[in-house]
């Protein structure tokens, strides 16, 4: 009975040791494999627009926009640098579980050669559940030259864990990282550098076209015909970006002749005037929209879907929560901060503050320990000046405690104090969805400037 005992135990350490080594040692930087593991969390055959492609993908096609602004269920089952061979197979996987109603798939790295393919593959398919695909994936990959081992990568457990000599600062930075059923959202903007480099290519005697490898028209053609056999509309796009070049272009108007062949629409939005993109401003860098490009683009994809096809309306129905929770999510992290730390003026700040939701808002003065707390705009705590009080609140992932000491006030939040000026009033806002501080600052009582500078 011990020794039975014993063992169960044994395995259970194993199994909880397994999965915390499992955790640490996904790959969660920009060229990891989660938008495939989040996959398979999801529930059967809810997904009703599925997208798929390399990062031109995920930077580019708004999830939660497409949701919160018609309804439309969709998931980014993308990757860096995705081979169209790993499209397919990704494509054939999801068909196991989801059947959507609508393919997009993204034909940006169409134009690369083989040999060039391999990098980006095994960083795609470490997520991928053992299976038939997976093993035709891992031969396709391998069909150039071998570059990966087939069993350890069919099971992906020995790659996973001899990872953690390689773990660096970055995945550790990236544990709380989101996508957004696979929209990976960036705010950042092109340099000028950039800009100016690619601004002067001329694209005019684009016109030509050459054909892509064989292997990369053998898959193209399949991922067609799979969509087809399974009365699957397929539209294909090529995300608006600015490092075009003649062999992209000419590789680009091969597509097309194959797409006209299928019957296939093919919407090149590097020369779609509707959607207005301005290169200065919507764009991350030379390869990749941002935020406010995707902004853009989602909408003119969303519009020509509703002139073209039929998708539902997902808002009402109790089944789609994961998207609205999602896009809630996705408020509250990427937008609520952003906007506070735009406001420079206490009175506009306090505006703002009236139309969050699961937000806690502390507003406090030093010196003499006035201090109020809000959530959800209505007031939870008064602590008076003059009097020594200490307050405490749960906020479910973090603990908030204010501490009044001969007028010397201490506001903290998981025992890290937070104070910006000495005169004045000092707000923290935490966010219970975000689950982190997602603004902090001071009003000076004489500049009644924003300060977000801490002082000690």
């Amino acid at each position: 009975m011990k020794r039975t005992l014993s063992t169960v135990f044994m395995i259970c350490i194993i199994t909880a040791a397994g999965f915390t080594l499992h955790k640490a040692t996904l790959n969660r930087t920009s060229q990891g494999c989660i938008q495939l593991n989040d996959f398979y969390h999801l529930k059967d055959n809810t997904v009703d627009l599925l997208c798929i492609g390399s990062s031109h993908v995920y930077y580019s096609i708004h999830t939660c926009r497409l949701y919160d602004q018609h309804g439309i269920a969709s998931y980014l089952l993308a990757s860096p640098g995705q081979p169209v061979w790993l499209s397919y197979y990704f494509l054939e996987e999801a068909l196991k579980t989801q059947s959507p109603q609508l393919v997009i798939f993204d034909v940006c790295t169409l134009y690369r050669k083989d040999s060039e393919a391999g990098a980006a593959s095994w960083p795609s398919l470490i997520s991928m559940k053992p299976s038939a695909s997976k093993w035709k994936a891992i031969r396709a990959v391998n069909q150039e030259k071998k570059q990966l081992d087939t069993i350890a990568a069919f099971f992906s457990f020995p790659y996973y864990h001899t990872r953690y000599a390689q773990l660096d600062r970055q995945d550790y930075e990236n544990t709380k990282k989101v996508r957004y059923n696979g929209y990976f959202p960036s705010f950042e903007r092109i340099s000028g550098q950039e800009l100016a480099e690619w601004q002067q290519i001329d694209r005019s005697s684009f016109d030509k076209a050459e054909p892509v490898s064989e292997q990369t028209e053998l898959y193209f053609r399949k991922l067609i015909e799979l969509c087809q056999a399974r009365n699957l509309p397929l539209v294909l796009v090529n995300a608006p970006y600015l490092n075009q070049t003649e062999e992209k272009q000419q590789a680009y108007n091969y597509i097309r002749m194959i797409a006209e062949e299928y019957g296939v629409p093919f919407l090149d939005c590097n020369y779609i005037e509707e959607i207005q993109i301005d290169y200065e401003k919507d764009l991350l860098e030379p390869s990749h929209l941002n935020y406010y490009g995707s902004i853009k683009y989602t909408d003119y994809l969303a519009k020509y879907l509703q002139k073209y096809y039929t998708l539902p309306d997902r808002r009402a129905d109790l089944r789609y929560q994961n998207w609205e929770q999602t896009s809630r999510k996705f408020r509250h992290t990427e937008l609520y901060g952003r906007a506070l730390k735009q406001i420079q003026t206490l009175s506009e700040y306090r505006q703002a503050l009236s139309r969050l939701d699961d937000c806690v808002a502390v507003l406090y003065r030093n010196p003499g320990g006035k201090a109020a707390v809000y959530e959800n705009g209505k007031q939870i705590f008064t602590g008076r000046e003059g009097t020594d009080y200490f307050w405490h609140s749960d906020l479910g992932y973090s603990d908030l405690a204010l501490q009044c000491v001969s007028g010397k006030l201490t506001v903290m939040i998981d025992k890290e104090p937070y104070a910006f000026v000495n005169q004045g009033v000092n707000m923290i806002v935490y966010d219970k969805v975000a689950k982190r501080v997602i603004d902090a600052a001071g009003f000076d009582a004489y500049t009644e400037k924003a300060v977000r500078k801490r002082i000690s």
